[in-house]
């Protein structure tokens, strides 16, 4: 996970470094140390500061402590900004006073706002008393991924949404926690399905558009659906694959999990009989032939060879035998025919 710090830095190189670093992790922005923010007494040119950060899939992830500043993405920082993001900042200590368009809010320790970054905006990090630090966790999501599922594109940000009062944006804030405390252990397919998960949570708290109501469900669900598939297909030779450990795995019930496969045609299990198959026809096309057919049986998961063949002469219309003879190795033989279904 990419981690920048100030503190292994001379004191005089601190905050100049410090403004590459959120350049480099967020998105073009200017920062400044007014002399409102600084501590009283002498001089201080340091600034304790560090960054963690690491991608989800589209979104990424970061998280952030710094003392008191200005943070600005002004119009010079629009025009070098290469791609579009919106910012979700969850504040867990210190505050935020922040604007953008005729819009400005205050965001206190659990709450959180969204910033687009093709307009300007500025962000006024306050520390709390005790340590005069701020801490926040910030998600960076595609544009494109959040703003199409919105009611008012131009209205969502600069608004404050206070976690501890209940309600969806609580269920918003606690799950970019539960992300943030877990995203090095997830792997792709659940890293897609809790991305997938998190917009849509978040494009419901901002106030939701037809595309949400209208297609959200059933775009969820095959994307959930299609991650599920992938992990599938990476665990065929590792695990049993039951359906109530790939339920558990996801974090779905298992009634769940088959309600996700009703009107694909195919069922779950159809599905995980269907890949297991195709896995042994790549293997026999990529030069699996010195595995006996017994050997290539259990390798893939079938109960035993009698299962393996008559599963694959269902899906090829050949045997495994006559795919891995047949003379290119690409497909069955000639005089077969592989059904469509």
């Amino acid at each position: 996970m990419p981690y920048w710090t100030t503190t292994d830095r001379p004191v005089g190189e601190q905050f100049s470094y410090w403004r590459e670093v959120i350049c480099e992790a967020f998105t073009p922005l200017a920062t400044e140390r007014r002399a409102a923010h600084r501590p009283p007494g002498p001089r201080d040119p340091g600034i304790t500061s560090w960054v963690r950060s690491t991608p989800l899939t589209g979104t990424n992830c970061a998280e952030v402590v710094s003392t008191t500043q200005l943070i600005t993405h002004g119009e010079a920082e629009v025009r070098r900004t290469g791609s579009d993001q919106v910012f979700v900042n969850l504040q867990l200590r210190g505050h935020c006073l922040a604007g953008q368009g005729d819009r400005t809010c205050v965001v206190p320790p659990g709450g959180f706002a969204m910033f687009d970054t093709t307009s300007e905006y500025s962000l006024e990090f306050i520390g709390e008393p005790a340590t005069r630090e701020w801490h926040v966790v910030s998600f960076r999501v595609p544009r494109s991924q959040l703003v199409p599922l919105l009611a008012d594109p131009h209205g969502f940000t600069a608004v404050t949404h206070d976690a501890r009062a209940g309600g969806l944006p609580s269920v918003v804030a606690s799950t970019m926690m539960s992300i943030w405390d877990n995203v090095g252990s997830l792997d792709r397919s659940a890293a897609d399905a809790a991305d997938t998960a998190f917009t849509a949570l978040l494009a419901a708290t901002a106030g939701a558009g037809d595309a949400l109501r209208d297609t959200g469900r059933a775009r969820l669900d095959a994307t959930l659906r299609a991650s599920i598939n992938r992990y599938v297909a990476a665990n065929l030779r590792h695990a049993d694959l039951p359906a109530a450990h790939v339920a558990r795995r996801f974090g779905i019930s298992v009634r769940k999990l088959h309600g996700l496969y009703e009107g694909t045609g195919s069922t779950f299990a159809q599905t995980v009989m269907a890949l297991r198959v195709e896995g042994c026809a790549r293997e026999l096309r990529s030069g699996g032939g010195h595995r006996s057919f017994t050997e290539l049986a259990s390798r893939w998961g079938f109960c035993d060879l009698s299962h393996l063949n008559r599963v694959f002469k269902a899906r090829y219309g050949c045997l495994p035998s006559q795919y891995r003879g047949s003379a290119d190795g690409d497909g069955p033989p000639a005089g077969t025919v592989a059904p469509t279904g």
